[in-house]
């Protein structure tokens, strides 16, 4: 008896007592969230304790249980944990510890636990929170209804300026495709795009903003993204407001937080910052998702609107009309490139798409030779 009088006069259990009954009592969560300061999660929990009081009668409940085991982390874990947060020239993240610590040393933790090692060492920093504004959320109802694409600029390396482009499926969040360029031109996001329809298949739509790479800025006229995707049956919605595309804007803040923070001066050549991307973008969409409370890999399925990758090819080439000069060749970018002597004389349509170009002539478009494109 006395322990249990001891509990209601306990200002937690009163309190947590309170939240529980008024749940219990109006049946609404966000209401109650509001009127005692708290999130949603806690007022479940509160309400979970209450309905195991009535069933029990024990107060014991509004208290804090212990979670878990109970044993402190080894002191040289904790070390490790504190050397990879305060390594040099990076800024890891908790899921991104998590990570190296099983890939590297087969030390598993949750991001709980690396959360709490920091704090309780003293050297977590807090990030800083942008005021949150009022918006519409939206979903897809299925996979590849809808993708989102956006680019990363100006990001720092050991390579100098990068820009990088990323795609992701609205309903699932599966990351579709990761790359990163030197520059910041059109042809690398149509390559990255028809790496992913390659991969993927094709989606029914494109979210994408009214950057150069993606929208023609002079009225009436047709940008050659906007080209492509209608030659493929694949309609592009335009948004001036990045809270429109903010599945893909948040996962650009995690690739720069997670990703290129940690690997930005590590990299040899943009070859080898692709490889590394590309391996964290598989991660990434095997790991769980908050939002979806499972993995992207889990909830996504490729596309069944499949086009042959020379068909998608020859979709996202531009042509260019030249002639075949009596030498047997025609000329591009100050160089000569021969052809068969059959067509001299005549004109060719030049198709170029990144790293290679195909030369055809004849109302059926016959190829009658390919070449590397020139660097």
């Amino acid at each position: 008896m006395g322990r249990r009088r001891n509990l209601w006069e306990d200002p937690v259990v009163q309190h947590r007592l309170q939240v529980g009954g008024y749940v219990r009592i109006h049946g609404n969560i966000s209401q109650a969230a509001r009127r005692f300061g708290h999130d949603r999660k806690t007022v479940r929990d509160y309400l979970r304790r209450y309905e195991e009081f009535e069933r029990t009668g024990d107060l014991a409940v509004f208290l804090n249980r212990p979670r878990g085991n109970p044993r402190r982390t080894p002191a040289w874990i904790e070390e490790l944990v504190v050397g990879y947060y305060q390594e040099e020239d990076t800024r890891r993240t908790c899921p991104n510890i998590v990570r190296v610590l099983e890939e590297e040393h087969q030390v598993r933790l949750t991001r709980q636990t690396v959360y709490n090692i920091l704090r309780r060492r003293g050297v977590w920093e807090r990030p800083q929170r942008r005021s949150a504004r009022r918006i519409r959320r939206f979903e897809a109802p299925v996979p590849n209804r809808l993708w989102q694409a956006d680019l990363i600029e100006l990001e720092e390396t050991c390579l100098g300026k990068v820009y990088g482009v990323v795609i992701l499926d609205d309903y699932s969040r599966y990351l579709l495709a990761l790359m990163f360029f030197l520059t910041k031109d059109q042809e690398g996001v149509l390559y990255t795009f028809y790496l992913a329809f390659c991969e993927h298949g094709l989606p029914e739509r494109v979210l994408v903003d009214k950057g150069s790479q993606f929208y023609a800025t002079l009225e009436g006229a047709e940008s050659r993204f906007q080209d492509v995707m209608s030659k493929l049956g694949v309609e592009v919605i335009y948004t001036s407001r990045p809270q429109t595309k903010g599945k893909v804007e948040k996962i650009i803040q995690f690739i720069e937080r997670d990703f290129l923070n940690v690997e930005r001066n590590r990299v040899k050549n943009l070859e080898d910052l692709n490889h590394r991307a590309e391996r964290w973008r598989r991660w990434y969409n095997r790991r769980r998702h908050e939002s979806i409370r499972k993995s992207p890999a889990e909830r996504y399925q490729p596309s069944p609107h499949r086009v042959e990758a020379e068909v998608l090819w020859d979709a996202f080439a531009k042509e260019e009309r030249r002639k075949i000069y009596r030498d047997g060749t025609i000329r591009l970018w100050g160089q000569r490139y021969p052809v068969p002597e059959a067509f001299i004389g005549q004109h060719a349509w030049v198709r170029i798409f990144y790293d290679r170009f195909k030369i055809c002539v004849g109302a059926d478009n016959t190829v009658i030779a390919t070449y590397p494109r020139p660097p």
